[in-house]
């Protein structure tokens, strides 16, 4: 669901735990897998040399260090509005005292501006430490999407809008939004959930975004150029997406 690379090693996540590579060899080096305190884990960062786990069944983000203990457990707190969801606070708890709840869906949190920043599936963009709004949710022609990857950056803004097809950037007060193609050779299911063109991954380099979707595939995006300069498909079976998007080196 997620990968974190910190300075000499890597992070991955799947829904309950998580395992650590050796940044050399990808040999599995540490691993911890807890149900008890992670549900349904989407996203982690490498932040302030600590790992930052959604643990998004538990409406929670949790800290850890680099040998995976548990340092803090925060459950996040909120409203539901007619169509989108609002964060009030933050509370520090002990992980066995939560309660399995899934009422935002936390499944977006990065650092790339020397603070920390998460989202949830219809949610502005919030500071971890303050609770403030970073930014606000975006809308295409006033309707919001089902979102995640809202990733703050030092010159912009990147955001999957996955139930809308498009990845949006935001630049200076303005935002652009861009069509992601589907796929044009995909095998369906009957599975509810799965589609061809959901967009669950993203990371940048330089001016290029890196969009995971599925069936299991990778597109670069020339954010200068404004289109896609490359596209690499790994399977074809709809139930395949690539999430957990980061640059190892450049």
């Amino acid at each position: 669901r997620g990968i974190a690379v910190a300075e000499d090693r890597i992070f991955v996540a799947d829904s309950s735990g998580l395992i650590e590579l050796d940044k050399q060899t990808y040999e599995i080096i540490n691993k911890k897998q807890d149900r008890d305190f992670f549900k349904s884990i989407h996203e982690i960062c490498y932040f302030d040399g600590h790992i930052w786990v959604t643990s998004t069944g538990y409406d929670a983000i949790v800290k850890l260090d680099l040998d995976l203990n548990i340092i803090e457990f925060w459950e996040i707190l909120g409203e539901s509005k007619e169509d989108h969801k609002v964060f009030t606070g933050k509370r520090q708890i002990d992980p066995e005292e939560a309660i399995p709840d899934d009422k935002y869906h936390i499944n977006s949190i990065s650092a790339f501006s020397d603070r920390l920043v998460f989202s949830a599936l219809i949610t502005h963009l919030y500071d971890f430490e303050t609770m403030q709004v970073v930014e606000p949710m975006p809308s295409i022609n006033g309707v919001k999407s089902f979102q995640h990857n809202f990733y703050e950056y030092d010159d912009c803004l990147l955001i999957n809008m996955t139930s809308l097809k498009h990845i949006g950037i935001i630049k200076d007060g303005k935002q652009t939004f861009f069509p992601v193609p589907p796929a044009g050779f995909a095998k369906f299911s009957a599975d509810k959930i799965a589609e061809n063109n959901w967009n669950r991954g993203l990371t940048r380099s330089g001016n290029y975004a890196i969009i995971g979707s599925s069936p299991a595939r990778l597109l670069v995006f020339d954010m200068n150029k404004c289109e896609y300069v490359k596209y690499l498909q790994i399977e074809e079976d709809i139930k395949h997406c690539v999430h957990g998007l980061e640059i190892l080196e450049v």
